[in-house]
């Protein structure tokens, strides 16, 4: 299924998508599909995050390609992204005062439908809700010279996600893409994972409790794009969709 959440005539609410039309739900994402019979066409409504996370886990170093001249991390190394971060399709990443670099990075982001604590990589999947298309926006200047990594991956509009959520897709083998004004700058397959989606699970699992609606970032392969005022980023994965993103300067 393809959820959606989505907001028309100042209402928010979820939804699932099909060619190109919205069949409306009641309750969360959570609860049992259960269709109220309103119906909009995506042209509609306005596309929201596909989700309000109660914690964000995002991983480090977890493609090859990423690695530059550092040595391959031995476990996976996650690390935390506020919630204040998010916003959806459509949505301005807004480049903050004070930073020289920042970048985008094209990631698969899992969504845990279930509480999960110190689940085995083979339970693992049975934990996730669906995926979604992630971008994990990062000022590389903050990033490389404060101590911590807080204000360099949490600063407000750095977490687009979206624009849906997809469900009973295999995750092991998805093409992704991100593109800045049209130009590929970013392509990879997430069969590419140092750590596969269940280990991170696992890994995350045992020393944290992932709640319902919890999101894992898991890691950009490559040399991401830098952005600027007036750019528009999309990323793009395979059986999910594309999310798209303008970018404005902080004056």
């Amino acid at each position: 299924m393809k959820f959606v959440r989505y907001s028309i005539k100042d209402k928010i609410t979820y939804g699932i998508v099909e060619n190109d039309e919205i069949q409306q739900i009641k309750g969360s994402l959570f609860d049992k599909v259960t269709f109220t019979g309103e119906k909009h066409s995506l042209s509609e409504v306005k596309l929201l995050a596909p989700i309000r996370p109660l914690k964000i886990l995002a991983l480090a170093l977890n493609y090859k390609s990423h690695l530059g001249s550092q040595t391959a991390p031995s476990k996976p190394e996650p690390f935390y992204k506020v919630p204040t971060c998010i916003i959806g399709p459509g949505a301005a990443i807004i480049i903050p005062q004070g930073t020289n670099q920042v970048d985008e990075e094209a990631e698969l982001v899992v969504i845990i439908g279930k509480k999960c604590r110190r689940v085995s990589e083979a339970q693992a999947i049975d934990y996730v809700f669906g995926y979604t298309c992630g971008n994990d926006v990062s000022a590389r200047d903050w990033q490389k010279g404060d101590l911590q990594w807080w204000r360099a991956k949490s600063s407000d509009t750095f977490g687009p996600i979206g624009p849906y959520i997809v469900t009973e897709i295999d995750c092991s083998k998805l093409n992704i893409w991100a593109r800045v004004n049209g130009k590929i700058v970013q392509h990879c397959n997430t069969s590419e994972l140092l750590f596969t989606i269940p280990s991170l699970i696992s890994f995350i699992s045992k020393v944290v409790t992932l709640e319902v609606g919890d999101l894992i970032f898991s890691g950009t392969a490559g040399v991401p794009a830098q952005i600027k005022g007036g750019d528009t980023v999309d990323v793009e994965i395979e059986k999910i969709g594309t999310l798209s993103n303008p970018v404005i300067s902080d004056a």
